[in-house]
C-alpha cells in the first residue's frame, strides 16, 4: 500500500472467490461445437485469448476464428450463456473456495472494506455471490460487473471502479485474481495484487509468477497468506513481498 494500514481489498469473482471455471470453459467449449470446432480444454487454454478468467467476447471470437469465414462471435457467446445458465442452474449448491470465508471474515473483522470485480452479466454475479452466502459480505452496491464499466479486463476499469466504490486510491486497493487477464488489469490500475490461481499446468503457474504479483498462493487456507494479512493489518508502509 502506499502508506498506512491495509485500507480496502477487492476480490475477483469465479476462479477466485468461487471456482465455476470449469463450467464457463465447458460451456464454451459447446458452443464452439456448435459451430464445428472441436478443442479439448488443453487445446483452448493454449490457443484461445482469455480462455482463462474472460471476457467472454474474447474466447468467443477465439473458439469461432478457425471456421472458414469466421463464425459470428455474439452468436458463440449467446450459446455459452445460455450453456452456462443451464449449467449453473443445475448445480446444487454454489460454495465458496476452501478457506476464503475465514478471510472475509478476518477482513471485515478488522473494517477493511472489500468489493468484487468481474467481467460476468450483473445478474448471474450477484445470484452466485448470493447463493455462496457472500453476498452480505459485499452488498450489490460494490459489486462491479460487466454493466458498470465501458472496458473489461484487462483494460483497468474494473478496478479503478471498485477502488473508486471503496473510497480509496487504487494504489491502496489490494486486489485477488486468479487469471492472467485479470492480473493484468489489476497492474494496469495501479493496484498491487495476490494470485490465487486454479490452473496447476507448470506453464501457466510461471506466466502467474512472472506476472508481478506481491505473492502467489494456490490456497486460501495457506498460513503464508494470513502472515501476509496480518502484516499488511498491522504495519504501515507498502506492500509486503514477502
Amino acid at each position: 500500500m502506499t502508506g498506512g494500514r491495509l485500507r480496502a481489498v477487492a476480490f475477483d469473482l469465479d476462479g477466485t472467490l468461487v471456482d465455476l471455471e470449469r463450467l464457463h470453459h465447458d460451456s464454451l467449449l459447446r458452443a464452439a461445437r456448435d459451430v464445428g470446432v472441436e478443442l479439448t480444454w488443453e487445446q483452448a487454454r493454449r490457443s484461445v485469448p482469455n480462455f482463462i478468467g474472460g471476457p467472454g467476447a474474447v474466447g468467443a471470437g477465439g473458439v469461432g476464428a478457425p471456421v472458414p469465414a469466421g463464425a459470428p462471435p455474439a452468436e458463440i457467446l449467446a450459446a455459452k450463456q445460455r450453456y452456462f445458465t443451464a449449467a449453473i442452474d443445475a448445480v446444487s449448491q454454489i460454495v465458496p473456495r476452501a478457506g476464503v470465508g475465514e478471510i472475509l471474515d478476518r477482513l471485515g473483522g478488522e473494517g477493511v472494506p472489500l468489493a468484487v470485480g468481474t467481467v460476468a452479466e450483473r445478474e448471474i454475479a450477484v445470484g452466485i455471490l448470493d447463493r455462496a452466502g457472500l453476498l452480505p459480505l459485499f452488498g450489490e452496491a460494490r459489486v462491479v460487473t460487466l454493466r458498470d464499466v465501458p472496458r473489461l479486463k484487462p483494460a483497468p476499469d474494473v478496478y479503478l471502479e471498485t477502488a473508486r466504490r471503496l473510497g480509496v486510491p487504487p494504489a491502496d486497493q489490494l486486489v485477488f485474481e486468479d487469471s492472467l487477464t485479470g492480473m493484468a488489469a489489476a497492474r494496469s490500475a495501479g493496484s498491487p495484487f495476490v494470485a490465487m490461481p486454479t490452473v496447476r499446468a507448470p506453464d501457466y503457474l510461471a506466466s502467474v509468477g512472472a506476472a508481478g504479483a506481491a505473492a502467489v498462493f494456490r490456497d486460501w487456507r495457506d498460513p503464508g497468506l494470513l502472515s501476509l494479512l496480518a502484516h499488511l493489518l498491522a504495519t504501515p508502509g507498502r506492500v509486503y513481498y514477502g
